[in-house]
């Protein structure tokens, strides 16, 4: 059974692109475009990974994955920003708030499933 992401990012063209990409190499595939949407998603149906953006129309990733830390159901989830706010400080406050990897817009496909692979493979 291949692993199950659920990419949180209110780009649905960006959404059906890393999908696309995630899909090529084995990972079943799911997304959520509001915060709201993924944490009842997540709710329902726990995944192996979250790829999380930090700026999106209802609550901030950072928000987003500070609710999911305080969700027992949800805490143990990797979570890894995807996002175009590069600077340290955004960089600092996603892995202090629990982010295991923080990645930056644009990343070659190739590269992102490369480090999902490892991030899965060192929480599996």
């Amino acid at each position: 059974m291949s692993a199950r992401i659920l990419i949180v990012d209110d780009d649905v063209l960006l959404c059906d692109l890393v999908r696309m990409a995630l899909e090529r190499a084995g990972f079943a595939v799911e997304s959520a475009h509001s915060a709201a949407e993924a944490l009842e998603k997540l709710r329902v149906q726990p995944v192996e990974l979250v790829l999380l953006d930090v700026m999106m129309t209802d609550i901030n990733g950072f928000d987003m994955l500070r609710r999911m830390k305080s969700d027992p159901a949800l805490a143990t989830i990797p979570v890894v920003f995807l996002s175009a706010r590069v600077e340290a400080i955004a960089q600092q406050t996603g892995l202090e708030a629990g982010a295991v990897d923080y990645l930056p817009k644009p990343i070659s496909q190739i590269a992102l499933v490369e480090r999902i692979q490892a991030i899965l493979a060192k929480h599996s």
